[in-house]
């Protein structure tokens, strides 16, 4: 007999059906759920972990840099106070031997010096004029012992320009001690104090004072060839005003400044300041190089490389010739070879553009030039992106006319015409008389228009070297 199904047992049915369907999908899907949150566990275990790993890494590293900052700081300081000692001792000393050792201790001090502003991080144009005043500090010293090392006497003269230093060094002094002032406080941090802001500067560099020509009044010492420190001044003159790309400047390096070689050219920065440029590292022959381009121009500015270990392979009037060819080749024209100063296997070369005979001594590009490996490691043309412009000289006077200044007991050994940068940032015509006196060689410059001595430079010897004073 057959039973009729009740629509409240039907319902109950379906009901426990669904439950049951429910049930074994949740079995089922357990299992994968599991496993995705155990995967999950473990992704985030192992990113903490490596996050942990970076951060410990990232805090000694900044330990390690931050100690490294510190110690070349106040290393720099203690020896710029050791170099204020020296110098205020020096007037008192009345022996031979007592210089020449006080002037090596000048010499270790300025190497100390020159160390830390390189490994500080500073606004490299606020240091630029203190750089270059403690380098030709070292030079003089090197000059004057092998004076006094010859049997030979200092002028009075001589003597009297290491007062002139001790003024600069007391103005460089004052500097530094308003950032020793700002870092009583316990929490001076150089780490933090080192990051540059948008106008290229940070609050190391503003702590430390403006260390430029406008600020310090700079003696003129030692150059490496006539006229190779030129005034640094605000306005570029010597660039146009379009500015390329960052593209532009890698192709401008890969395809001009290094045709037909097989290099890598890889952007590292850009450096904000008077002279705005890129900044690459460049790769060559198993080479490592630093190379910047201007944003205005998309010239190069500087080459920054090593040299290699060897006797010298290419003769210095290849590396001249290479020098000047490189040059004019990569977008300064005219370029000719104006002072040249070797050591061991490099020779530095200093050009200039040469036009209608006329040397344009402020438009200067210097370069450096491996013997070994018969290549350019090095390039800097701060003062032709600064002075470089088209110029009409005018020689009002003869080169004969010139010459009744000059005197007599002198030997001329060459005659140029010249364009000059006086110290107050006028450009002169002027006539360049390369002569020989009974006590050494010099350089006479002789205003072309008022028949003044411009300028005048002492060659002198310094370790198988030539600079002039």
């Amino acid at each position: 007999m057959d039973k009729k199904i009740k629509s409240e047992d039907f319902s109950s049915n379906v009901n426990k059906d669904n439950e049951t369907k429910k049930k074994s999908n949740a079995q089922k899907v357990q299992p994968w759920l599991i496993v995705a949150i155990v995967s999950l566990i473990v992704i985030l275990t192992c990113v903490l972990i490596a996050y942990y790993q970076v951060y410990n890494s990232s805090k000694q590293n900044a330990n390690v840099l931050e100690g490294i900052y510190t110690s070349s700081y106040y290393s720099m300081v203690d020896n710029v106070n050791n170099l204020s000692v020296d110098l205020s001792k020096y007037s008192t000393l009345t022996t031979k031997q007592a210089k020449l050792s006080t002037m090596q201790d000048m010499m270790t001090d300025c190497n100390y010096i020159l160390a830390g502003l390189s490994t500080l991080p500073i606004n490299q144009e606020n240091v630029i004029s203190a750089t270059k005043f403690f380098n030709q500090v070292n030079g003089l010293c090197e000059a004057y012992s092998t004076t006094l090392n010859k049997g030979e006497n200092l002028t009075q003269e001589q003597e009297l320009i290491f007062d002139e230093i001790n003024i600069v060094v007391g103005q460089i002094k004052s500097n530094f001690n308003k950032q020793n002032y700002g870092m009583y406080d316990t929490s001076f941090n150089f780490i933090d104090a080192s990051v540059f802001d948008d106008t290229g500067m940070n609050e190391l560099s503003e702590g430390m004072g403006d260390l430029t020509n406008a600020n310090i009044d700079y003696p003129a010492m030692i150059f490496d060839g006539p006229f190779s420190t030129a005034l640094e001044t605000k306005q570029v003159k010597g660039l146009p005003k379009e500015e390329c790309s960052k593209e532009d400047a890698k192709n401008y390096l890969e395809n001009t400044v290094y045709k037909n070689r097989d290099v890598k050219v890889m952007y590292s920065n850009e450096t904000n300041g008077t002279i705005e440029t890129y900044d690459f590292d460049v790769e060559i022959d198993g080479k490592s190089f630093n190379a910047s381009v201007s944003k205005r121009g998309c010239l190069l500015m500087s080459i920054s490389g090593y040299a290699e270990g060897g006797d010298p392979i290419m003769k210095t009037e290849q590396a001249m010739e290479l020098a000047k060819t490189f040059a004019n080749n990569i977008g300064f024209e005219n370029m000719d070879v104006v002072w040249k100063e070797s050591f061991q296997n490099v020779v530095y070369v200093n050009l200039a553009p040469v036009i209608n005979d006329v040397i344009m001594y402020p438009d200067l590009v210097k370069v450096k030039v491996d013997l070994t490996s018969q290549d350019i490691i090095g390039l800097e043309a701060m003062n032709y992106a600064l002075n470089h412009v088209d110029r009409n000289p005018e020689f009002v006077l003869t080169e004969k006319e010139a010459e009744t200044v000059l005197g007599f007991d002198y030997n001329i050994l060459s005659t140029s015409k010249t364009v000059i940068r006086l110290d107050g940032g006028t450009e002169i015509s002027a006539y360049e008389f390369y002569l020989e006196r009974i006590d050494g060689n010099y350089f006479y410059y002789i205003d072309a228009k008022t028949k003044e001595i411009a300028k005048v430079m002492k060659l002198v010897q310094v370790e198988n070297s030539e600079k002039l004073i």
